[in-house]
């Protein structure tokens, strides 16, 4: 038994990372959202393998119609083949259903698990006694593996739990010790819902793997135009999936370690004891493990904060999946909702599935990371080994973590647009025109850096929560929407690219903006950019709750010692230059709106009513653009989020030009016609945003890291030189 003590540096403070939800929650459904997507691709594939021809011959007859005539004709065709769509999505999720609960006997036969004897009633005892420790409400089933098992694991159909259990294990559970904080480990698993999760998405894969396979077999039989263009797609998805189910693995035993340390630290840190060191030698089989190495639980285990740092991979994973299913689920709500009148449905379809899904996992990520960040920034961990001071913030926090996080994002969106299957079974050649690449990669940049700015000015509002779930439960509905709507705008973006090019791009910044979705988040986020400015600025004297740390490291008198808890605060000034800025563009903005709508006055004809909107237009996002720049160069940490103070601010300044104008020329103010060009201006001004956000911020980072490489090998060579002088010498 390779049992080796265990040195580590523990944080004074453990950061409870556990009091907002683990991002790899809402990757576990993106990941089985886009496994079950390809069964949309299958069905539609189906489609027009035995209804193609009728359908082409169909839709011909409909083509000689009127528009309005051709929507009623085609309503039929199109809503049938996105039922077939439909239904090839819902046989997969019936078949991955089945699997999972057939998996649990394949296990116990494969691995040669046996139920306890009667001579192990004490450690089934000890075992019940740890459940009861752990908080299960059920007991879950026990099985002794054969002594060529390894590692206890768990397993089991929803509702119905299982963990298996070496005999090294099984002979130290008779009496308290190491083993204890295996089982509670495994525990911990089951009361995340990791049984249930993991093996959903094993089991989808396993039938997503043997789905992939009818193109194929359809493709031999009918002649193989399909291959050259599907078989590279499933190929990358193997990869996708191989990363994305090892990263996943990875994450969820740190979150299972700590919640098991939450009760029995103590227990926990001495099981990992019993693991060997587990490094893998290459890049790739670090890439491909399941588990981290026992370097890294220790480390996350007593430095909790470690497990929220942003990571690149997991970005990335879940912007290539998300990548793949929105335009899978474009095509067919789009054909299911043809007839209907609903405008670009199949595109909000999309949005609300993927959208929804990225905010809970990347925006969510985001809020935790910050939250970690400022916890731990105070208190960090006081390792022997560590160079790094006591002031500098934890890796992958800043906003260097925030940039990996943003370009993993854009880049999967990007490649999951490359890999989709969406298209090849109606066009077998399927191209990729790389302007429709531009469109994800700008939503990737811009959304996750605005997210990350609100992330910023907004964990002060943390103090006032009295319950995690007050706090967390804000964020995640704020991220989720954000993500919704510049999904969306991402996608009429790439619509408008693909179909007119550039000038469908200055008419989607023009025209694309009266959705009530769309104006509704723009509200919402400069008011809450409002709230936490004004909170920040001058309401600093809460501090950190007892929520935020773990209970088990405590002071002298059993809480936090409110001498040395942290205040939660801001980087930088969030409040006083976005105000002034808005204040001056505004300004500015509306002088100039007034003496030009005076020179086009007065406004009776369609021509000069016109010249006033694109006026409008132009100024305001002029406007909105220049003061974004400037906040995003200032402060990129906090600049994406005050953007939404300036730029309303400087829209009610316009505003107040136009009425007054209005007021001056006919002696009354239309205010439904006001309203009605300020509304769409908001939701224009977030879009604008969006774009200026995601090329500032990047090319100010993009300076920053090279003036920084450059200083560091600039000092490199001074180091080198003054060595040489001391070296000849030493010679001499």
């Amino acid at each position: 038994m390779d049992q080796k003590p265990l040195a580590p540096a523990v944080d004074r403070r453990r950061v409870n990372v556990l009091a907002l939800p683990a991002p790899t929650t809402g990757l576990y459904v993106l990941f089985i959202a886009a496994l079950l997507a390809v069964g949309l691709f299958v069905g539609s594939w189906m489609h027009n393998v035995v209804l193609g021809r009728e359908w082409v011959q169909e839709l011909g007859k409909c083509l000689a119609l009127d528009f309005a005539q051709q929507q009623q004709c085609t309503a039929p065709l199109e809503i049938r083949r996105g039922l077939w769509s439909l239904a090839g999505a819902g046989v997969m999720a019936v078949f991955a259903v089945a699997v999972m609960f057939v998996v649990p006997l394949m296990i116990r036969r494969r691995r040669a698990l046996q139920v306890p004897a009667p001579k192990h009633s004490a450690v089934v005892d000890r075992f019940g006694q740890l459940a009861s420790e752990a908080g299960l409400r059920r007991v879950p089933k026990l099985y002794l593996g054969p002594a060529r098992m390894g590692d206890a694991f768990s397993f089991g159909r929803p509702g119905s739990a299982a963990v298996a259990l070496p005999p090294k294990i099984v002979g130290l559970l008779v009496r308290p010790g190491p083993a204890d904080g295996v089982v509670l480990h495994e525990f911990a698993h089951i009361r995340h819902r990791d049984v249930e999760l993991a093996w959903l998405a094993r089991s989808s894969w396993y039938v997503t793997l043997v789905v992939l396979l009818v193109p194929v077999a359809g493709a031999i039989w009918e002649g193989p135009s399909l291959l050259p263009y599907y078989l590279w797609r499933a190929a990358l998805l193997a990869v996708v999936v191989e990363i994305v189910t090892a990263a996943l693995l990875r994450s969820r035993e740190h979150d299972a370690d700590l919640r098991a340390g939450q009760r029995s630290y103590e227990k926990v840190s001495a099981s990992l004891g019993l693991l060997g060191p587990g490094t893998p030698a290459t890049w790739i089989r670090r890439l491909r493990m399941r588990h981290p190495t026992r370097a890294a639980r220790v480390t996350v285990l007593n430095a909790p904060s470690k497990a929220a740092t942003s990571d690149f991979l997991r970005s990335l994973s879940a912007g290539a999946l998300a990548g793949i299913l929105g335009p899978l689920v474009v095509g067919t709500a789009t054909a299911l909702l043809t007839g209907s009148g609903v405008v670009l449905g199949g595109i909000w379809a999309s949005a609300v599935v993927t959208g929804s899904l990225l905010g809970f996992t990347v925006g969510l990520d985001l809020w935790r990371s910050r939250f970690a960040a400022a916890l731990a920034g105070a208190y960090p961990a006081e390792s022997p080994h560590s160079a790094r001071g006591a002031g500098v913030p934890l890796s992958g926090h800043g906003l260097p973590g925030v940039f990996r996080v943003a370009v993993g994002v854009a880049v999967g969106l990007a490649l999951g647009q490359v890999l989709s299957f969406a298209g090849i079974g109606q066009d077998v050649s399927a191209p990729v025109d790389p302007v429709t690449l531009i469109a994800p990669i700008i939503a990737g940049l811009g959304t996750v850096f605005i997210c990350a700015g609100f992330a910023s000015i907004g964990l002060p509002l943390a103090v006032l929560a009295r319950r995690p779930r007050h706090f967390w439960l804000p964020v995640a509905l704020l991220s989720t929407a954000t993500f919704v709507v510049t999904t969306w705008m991402a996608d009429s973006l790439d619509l408008a690219l693909t179909n007119f090019g550039w000038l469908g791009g200055a008419l989607w910044i023009q025209y694309g903006y009266d959705e009530w979705p769309g104006i509704g988040v723009a509200l919402v986020l400069g008011i809450t950019a409002i709230i936490a400015a004004c909170y920040g600025q001058f309401f600093r004297g809460r501090e950190a709750r007892d929520w935020m740390y773990f209970k088990d490291n405590k002071d002298d008198d059993g809480g936090l010692d409110s001498q040395r808890r942290p205040h939660l605060k801001a980087p930088g000034s969030s409040f006083w230059l976005p105000l002034i800025l808005g204040l001056v563009a505004g300004i500015a903005g509306s002088i100039f709106l007034v003496s030009q709508l005076l020179r086009i006055s007065p406004i009776r004809t369609a021509e000069a009513a016109s010249q006033a909107d694109f006026l409008w237009v132009s100024t305001t996002v002029l406007c909105w653009a220049s003061v974004s720049a400037v906040l995003c160069l200032v402060n990129p940490a906090t600049g994406p989020a005050t953007t939404f103070i300036a730029g309303p601010l400087m829209l009610a300044l316009c505003a107040m030009g136009v009425a007054v104008f209005w007021l001056a020329s006919t002696d009354s103010v239309p205010w439904d016609v006001l309203l009605s060009i300020w509304a769409p201006a908001m939701a224009r001004g977030f879009a604008i945003s969006l774009i200026v956000v995601s090329v500032t911020v990047t090319l100010r980072l993009a300076v920053q890291a090279v003036i920084g490489f450059a200083n560091r090998v600039s000092r490199a060579n001074r180091t080198t030189r003054a060595a040489e002088p001391r070296g000849r010498a030493a010679t001499t």
